[in-house]
């Protein structure tokens, strides 16, 4: 089964101010979860966010706290706990005005918003989440799969990532495509050598 992978979201170099997990407000008790629901970068105000992962957006807008967001789910299945699912990534307290909307179809690396202070941040940063999913019988069904985690569906991102930044995604892509076609062309005339 294949392995989901992510970029890093944010701008080089990227830190957490705080972990999946961590509860240092007690606004996380408040709205019933265990801890902190994914993990805060801060960044200046404007910064660009980019995706983490290939997929589509399944939203772009604001919350009921006026906070400004998006989530992307993938296109395909990855393995998760031996079975196959969905992921969707969320990223939040977004700059009002996102570049993307719902249907588009977005690559690892593209830029889907710019960090900003909306709904309930105490600072300009990005708040991105994990959650896996499972499709239900109707195409606009979709289900968290660990929502009864205490993380309302989210799981720490952490061991999903791949190392690598979204910023230099497109780059990635590139070489490895440069050097499939040299293989591909490798391979082509080698077979042509053998033929003769």
């Amino acid at each position: 089964m294949k392995k989901f992978s992510l970029f890093i979201p944010v701008p080089k170099p990227a830190f957490m101010i705080q972990g999946f997990g961590e509860n240092k407000i007690s606004i996380y008790k408040e709205m019933g979860l265990l801890g902190h629901n994914g993990q805060d970068y801060p960044l200046m105000q404007g910064k660009p966010i980019r995706a983490a992962h290939d997929g589509l957006v399944v939203y772009a807008g604001m919350d009921g706290s006026e906070g400004y967001g998006v989530v992307i789910r993938t296109n395909e299945t990855f393995d998760y706990n031996n079975d196959l699912v969905w992921f969707k990534s969320i990223y939040w307290h977004l700059l009002a005005g996102i570049p993307v909307k719902v249907g588009n179809q977005v690559k690892a690396g593209d830029i889907i918003g710019y960090a900003d202070t909306t709904g309930l941040a105490t600072g300009s940063h990005l708040h991105f989440g994990l959650k896996p999913q499972a499709k239900g019988e109707n195409d606009w069904t979709w289900y968290n799969l660990e929502q009864n985690n205490g993380y309302w569906g989210a799981i720490n991102p952490q061991p999903f990532f791949n190392g690598y930044y979204a910023q230099d995604a497109q780059t990635i892509f590139s070489i490895l495509n440069q050097q499939i076609s040299i293989l591909q062309k490798i391979i082509s005339l080698l077979r042509i050598a053998l033929n003769k």
